[in-house]
């Protein structure tokens, strides 16, 4: 009862003949979609999470500032705090904060696709774990199919990481499956990150859901991510706090 008078203050709900919501990116499942938010919208999202390990936890917070500057290309600032510990202590900080932008490529029907480029900057301290004195740069291809008679749309998002010192460390493959029953403000979502990093694999399957406010510009989304591999956290949440201006 709570729960259903604090969405309805809010405003969270179907929209009777409203177009149904889309995302650029699904922060609490960790995959970039194809689409960009409207030219000359300011956004930004607080992604707080937390993984435990069998020998230690990770948590911390990223700040994400997104600014659309045109139909077809958008610009993206994250700045991460991380905090991880272990039975020998814990270290913590800002992690490296990452200069990313999202070419819309094409979106003729159902289909969409991007190039998204990220570039990670040095950090000016290297914290084990947090954040690397080291350039990165990552290039994913986000493609977004949308299928509108069931209320639905599927993400997949392929791409490489390249690391100075290291060269292309790592391949992720991230996807999605996004559900809005009714075409409504709440999405039902199913998620996977898969991450290779010389020869070994982290990967987590993420069931996650989302609500959108009708009468103000706010999201909330919440995952719950469950370990796949041994190189995995054996869980995760994460959380999503959304603002549009």
């Amino acid at each position: 009862m709570a729960v259903a008078i604090v969405t309805a203050g809010l405003g969270f709900g179907a929209a009777a003949g409203a177009e149904t919501p889309r995302a650029e990116e699904l922060e609490q499942l960790r995959i970039n979609t194809a689409y960009i938010i409207e030219a000359g919208e300011f956004e930004i999202d607080i992604v707080p999470f937390y993984f435990d390990y069998d020998d230690g936890e990770h948590l911390g917070v990223e700040a994400e500032f997104e600014y659309a500057i045109s139909e077809r290309f958008m610009v993206e600032i994250e700045i991460p705090y991380h905090r991880v510990s272990t039975d020998d202590g814990h270290l913590d900080g800002t992690g490296n904060v990452e200069v990313a932008g999202k070419w819309l490529l094409t979106e003729q029907g159902g289909f969409a696709m991007a190039f998204n480029l990220g570039v990670e900057l040095p950090a000016s301290d290297e914290i084990p774990g947090v954040a690397e004195d080291a350039w990165g740069v990552e290039v994913t291809t986000p493609i977004s199919l949308h299928f509108p008679d069931r209320y639905m749309r599927v993400h997949i998002e392929p791409g490489v990481q390249w690391q100075e010192h290291e060269g292309f460390e790592e391949q992720l493959l991230n996807l999605a499956v996004e559900h809005r029953p009714g075409g409504g403000n709440i999405a039902l979502q199913l998620g996977s990150n898969i991450v290779r990093e010389e020869g070994e694999v982290e990967a987590y399957l993420v069931p996650s859901f989302e609500v959108s406010a009708t009468t103000v510009p706010f999201q909330f989304g919440m995952a719950v991510a469950a370990g796949l591999t041994s190189e995995s956290a054996d869980w995760g949440l994460l959380l999503d706090f959304e603002v549009e201006f």
